[in-house]
């Protein structure tokens, strides 16, 4: 408690504080003290676990939905040989130094 004097009066009896300024607080446990936790600092560290578990769970989910899609669509080679030689047509269309010609290639960098 924040205090002008060496010794701060302590009243673990009282309902209410107030100070010279008539400024009041009432001596009563917090919402984050009555959830068992320390203090906020704990409660920020307990909510920013738990949203990083939930964000991990949602993107595992979301890739093992993703993986039982990819099961029934694989291409076959004559799907991936006209998707390839689409995609060469386009670049030769649109030119390789356009900027469109980054969303055909297979590049990580080009996109």
């Amino acid at each position: 408690v924040p205090s002008d004097f060496d010794e701060t009066l302590e009243c673990d009896n009282c309902t209410m504080c107030c100070n010279i300024n008539e400024g009041c607080h009432p001596q009563e446990k917090t919402k984050v003290q009555e959830l068992g936790l320390k203090d906020y600092g704990t409660f920020a560290a307990v909510l920013s676990a738990c949203f990083i578990a939930f964000c991990c769970m949602v993107a595992i989910l979301l890739y093992i939905i993703a993986r039982r899609k990819d099961i029934g669509n694989s291409l076959t080679s004559a799907d991936a040989t006209r998707i390839k030689e689409n995609d060469v047509y386009a670049l030769s269309k649109i030119g390789k130094d356009s900027v469109y010609s980054y969303f055909v290639t297979d590049k990580v960098f080009g996109w």
